[in-house]
């Protein structure tokens, strides 16, 4: 295996090897240097615009073609006590490395619309697979 994955290989590229996934096959991939790791990003500390700190990332929400759709955000608490979740689109996420190289996650949001925001709701128990906001989702209101 390891053979088949050199840069010299006829087929291969240098950063992945596929083969034909309906056949049974396995397609293998490697990172690329502007990806972050899921387990990196929960726990991350949000901040607005503003430049305080309105919350951090409890989840990930993938949509059911694999794609990153939304993170849940735990808002408004102290020590996880009185802490409400809500649902932001990751799109409206600005994601970056500090000069530290530790990354960082900007939100244009006041902590007063977070508080307005539908809270995310989870349906079943929290490790449930699925969940939703209690309004119709709306985008962050800028201050």
């Amino acid at each position: 295996m390891a053979l088949a994955q050199q840069s010299g290989m006829p087929g291969s590229t240098p950063s992945a090897l596929a083969v034909n996934p309906t056949s049974g096959g396995h397609q293998w991939y490697t990172q690329h240097g502007n990806e972050l790791r899921a387990s990196k990003l929960i726990g991350t500390t949000v901040q607005n615009d503003a430049n305080e700190s309105i919350g951090k990332i409890n989840e990930i929400i993938l949509s059911k073609d694999g794609k990153v759709a939304a993170v849940v955000i735990g808002v408004g608490g102290f020590l996880s006590m009185g802490e409400r979740e809500v649902a932001v689109d990751f799109k409206a996420l600005r994601i970056a490395q500090d000069s530290n190289n530790k990354t960082t996650v900007t939100l244009n949001a006041t902590k007063d619309s977070l508080k307005a925001a539908p809270e995310w709701q989870w349906i079943g128990d929290r490790s449930g697979t699925t969940g939703n906001s209690s309004a119709p989702t709306q985008q962050p209101v800028s201050k």
